[in-house]
């Protein structure tokens, strides 16, 4: 293998599974491509989410929609190791989802730098919202909103159905002026569509560094400023000390983590604390099956459901809390 060639490993699945390998890949094949002086290689590739199959809309297509996980390694023996944790890791989650082999062959460096972007285009979600790569010059009409986006190795951008049920959904709930909490922001879009309808301050919090800088490039490529009175963007879960601070919450994770964060579960602060009296909370990320589970555990913290929006298997909750609790 020659010094500009990669190992490409690439993993077909569904939406739920998705998340979990991209997840993985990122735990493991994470960061940068920076140097280590002691193996004299390079390290790090994240993840490549590649979705077709979509109409005019951005809505799957029925035997046409297609999801694939990617990742990259450098050639030598810390590219084997991690190769080796990534198959294992694998492995384990077909345990979980209907994962198959991951599929490896081997690319220039060149081509795996640009080809990941050919599958993002402008796709217009909920009623102003435009988003599109930073790369693209789309056709906006008067009144729209345009969120330039560049997504990376990690992060979507905005095709998947949980983002466009979140937008809908910010775009009738937000309130001009009202505090906004994105909680697992990954490239940001939703605090950046947040603070363009109108929302401040906006803060948004993620567990993966990678995502913080992702979400703060994405920012100020928006020409939003970053600060606690504008946008502040920090690594972590539900923050501390923000008790009913927020006028709209999203959170677009996985059902089992909403409840866990609901329930505490990773001895966090619960979900719906920073949630103001009349505020709302909006739930994605959400399989239909799964939707009662995460509406439970938001009723047993005194939420009650005012809306509900789905897009194929995918639910969004909108849930508002009536009183101080």
């Amino acid at each position: 293998m020659y010094e500009d060639e990669l190992v490409e490993i690439a993993v077909e699945v569904d939406g739920e599974a998705a998340e979990a390998v991209v997840e993985l890949f990122n735990r493991y094949n994470g960061g940068d491509w920076i140097e280590d002086s002691a193996a004299g290689e390079a390290s790090g590739g994240g993840a490549v989410v590649e979705s077709t199959g979509y109409d005019d809309f951005g809505s799957p297509l029925p035997d046409q929609f297609r999801m694939v996980v990617k990742t990259y390694l450098k050639p030598g023996p810390r590219g084997c190791g991690i190769r080796r944790q990534i198959e294992e890791g694998l492995w384990r989650l077909s345990l979980l989802y209907p994962i198959p082999e991951p599929v490896a062959r081997t690319v220039k460096e060149e081509d795996w730098a640009h080809a990941w972007k050919q599958h993002y285009r402008p796709l217009r979600i909920g009623r102003r919202v435009l988003l599109t790569p930073a790369w693209e010059e789309p056709e906006a009409q008067p009144g729209d909103l345009v969120v330039r986006l560049e997504p990376g190795m990690a992060f979507g951008t905005g095709l998947h159905p949980t983002t466009r049920l979140c937008v809908a959904a910010l775009e009738k709930w937000v309130p001009s002026g009202g505090a906004f909490l994105d909680i697992g922001t990954g490239s940001g879009v939703l605090a950046i569509a947040a603070a363009m309808l109108g929302a401040a301050p906006v803060w948004a919090t993620d567990i993966d560094p990678l995502a913080i800088r992702a979400a703060k490039d994405n920012a100020l490529r928006n020409g939003i400023s970053l600060s606690p009175d504008s946008l502040h963007i920090q690594r972590g879960s539900v923050p501390a000390g923000c008790a009913g601070r927020f006028n709209v919450i999203a959170a677009n994770i996985l059902a089992e983590v909403l409840v866990d964060l609901f329930d505490c579960a990773y001895d966090n602060i619960p979900l719906a604390e920073p949630l103001a009296p009349g505020g709302h909370l909006i739930l994605s990320g959400i399989l239909e099956e799964k939707s009662e589970m995460v509406l439970a555990a938001a009723e047993r913290r005194g939420l009650k459901e005012v809306e509900r929006r789905q897009e194929g298997d995918w639910v969004a909750l909108v849930v508002r809390r009536e009183h101080a609790r």
